[in-house]
């Protein structure tokens, strides 16, 4: 349930925090949500992952439709890329992964934080 949540919550704010504030603002949700809550390190990169890149991608979609492609025409010109659909497609998995990294750095954060218990194997 923690893993859809997460998702979910990544997702909405990594579409709506983009137009106020800088493009690496997708960094902190992902942070501080790897500082609440406690799980594996995979479980988490991929909630930043998959939430961010899905948002990302409508985000792009929805820039490509409202200027009918002449910005991604001319950022294709310029990096010399071969199409729109690879544009944008790589623009998703670029944050998708900044915003994972991101994850990653607050759960080793929580883990040097939060001292978990010695668990005795024989009990008395």
């Amino acid at each position: 349930m923690n893993f859809i949540f997460r998702i979910l919550l990544i997702g909405i704010t990594s579409y709506y925090i983009v137009e106020p504030i800088p493009w690496w603002s997708i960094i902190l949700i992902p942070f501080i949500l790897g500082l609440i809550f406690e799980d594996n390190f995979l479980s988490h990169f991929l909630s930043s992952f998959i939430g961010t890149s899905v948002a990302w991608l409508f985000l792009m979609l929805s820039f490509d439709l409202e200027t009918q492609s002449v910005l991604s025409g001319k950022i294709i010109d310029i990096l010399e890329i071969s199409s729109v659909k690879f544009l944008i497609i790589s623009t998703s998995v670029i944050g998708g992964i900044v915003s994972g990294l991101g994850s990653l750095t607050g759960v080793s954060l929580r883990n040097i934080l939060v001292k978990k218990k010695n668990l005795r194997e024989y009990r008395f």
